[in-house]
This record gives structure tokens, C-alpha cells and sequence, in this order.
């Protein structure tokens, strides 16, 4: 029998606001066993004008962070918003579009004040019925890529290029045709792996 996969999460708020918050719902989601992939460690380490970079980003760019988080969103079994004011700010406003976009479930425990954004969150009693619904609902999800799990995906990357590498430059036994699906299979494979939005 295969194991389940872990429960992926993202959580969404304002950091300039909620930060207390969006703590205690990263606590509260890693207790019940869900993997919060972003913001993993949401301590505030730096900081870049109004941006605030948190400990487990791992590199000092707004746009490669953000870009991370979205993909992050996209390999989540869902998205928490974190608003118990009902504010949104404008960057949360648009995780909360992309995760619409891509057909992830966004929960909260309370609601944005904004009429539009009402539309698209569902009002949750708490993080443990969230989860015990999003187990129910399970769907597949993207594997990690580049920007969620940098060294796992390099390091498979470099195992495909060096097989590439093989089967374009070591003479061919047996079926030239089989080497060329194998190759052709393996850069689709690398192009899977390094695209923002991996399909594998």
C-alpha cells in the first residue's frame, strides 16, 4: 500500500498586520500534521522597503519570493487566509486571485471585508475542519519544483542532463528509437521540473 502524501498548505495574510496571526496559523496547521510550505518560518529576518522578508525565504528578492509563494499556492491542498480584521492587502489580493485561478480552495476564519473577495473564500469554524474537509477532498498537486525545493530539484535535474548527456554522445546498442524516446521523455521531464508551474 502507498502512503499518503503529507497535506501541503499556504497561508496568506497581510505581514505588516496579521504577523501574530499568520504565527499561530502556521503553528496551529504544522501541529495537525499539515506541511505549511510557505511561509514556513515566519519570522520577519529583513526587510526591503515594505517588504518583509521572512526566515524561510532563501534569497533577498522580492519577485523570486513571491514567485515561490505562488508556486507554493499551487502545490497546496489549499490556501489559509489570515484576515481577522477582514483587511487584504494588495498582495494577498493577489495569492487569493492565483490561487482562484488555479482552482485552490482558499478558506478563512473570518471574512475580507472586501465585497469581491467574499466571493471566492469559504468560512471556516477552524484550521482542524479545514483539514479534516481538505482531506476529504484530496486532489493531486504538482510535485515541488525549482523555487519550493531548490536542492531536490537540482540535483535530479543534474541526474537527467548527465542521462541526456549519455544518450546523445555513448553509441547506441539496440534500439536508436528507444534512446530517442528516452531522451525526448527526459527533457520533457527537465522542462517539467524547472517551469514555474511543473506539470509532473
Amino acid at each position: 500500500m502507498t502512503a499518503r502524501r503529507m497535506m501541503l498548505a499556504t497561508v496568506s495574510g497581510s505581514f505588516h498586520r496579521h504577523m501574530s496571526a499568520i504565527v499561530s496559523a502556521v503553528e496551529t496547521l504544522t501541529n495537525l500534521g499539515v506541511h505549511v510550505v510557505s511561509p514556513a518560518d515566519p519570522r520577519v529576518v529583513a526587510t526591503q522597503g515594505e517588504f518583509l522578508f521572512v526566515a524561510s525565504d532563501r534569497t533577498r528578492s522580492v519577485r523570486l519570493v513571491q514567485d515561490r509563494h505562488l508556486e507554493c499556492i499551487l502545490a497546496s491542498d489549499f490556501l489559509w487566509l489570515v484576515c481577522p480584521d477582514g483587511y487584504v492587502g494588495q498582495s494577498a489580493s493577489m495569492e487569493l486571485g492565483y490561487a482562484v485561478a488555479k482552482d485552490i480552495p482558499i478558506f478563512s476564519d473570518a471574512s475580507p471585508a472586501d465585497l469581491t473577495l467574499r466571493q471566492y473564500v469559504t468560512r471556516a469554524q477552524s484550521l482542524s475542519s479545514v483539514v479534516d474537509h481538505a482531506i476529504k477532498q484530496r486532489r493531486a498537486v504538482p510535485l515541488p519544483g525549482l523555487l519550493i525545493d531548490p536542492h531536490a530539484s537540482i540535483e535530479e535535474a543534474h541526474a537527467i542532463l548527465d542521462r541526456i548527456r549519455d544518450g546523445v554522445t555513448e553509441p547506441v546498442s539496440g534500439s536508436g528509437s528507444e534512446v530517442a524516446r528516452r531522451v525526448l521523455r527526459d527533457r520533457q521531464t527537465l522542462v517539467d521540473l524547472l517551469s514555474p508551474n511543473p506539470t509532473r
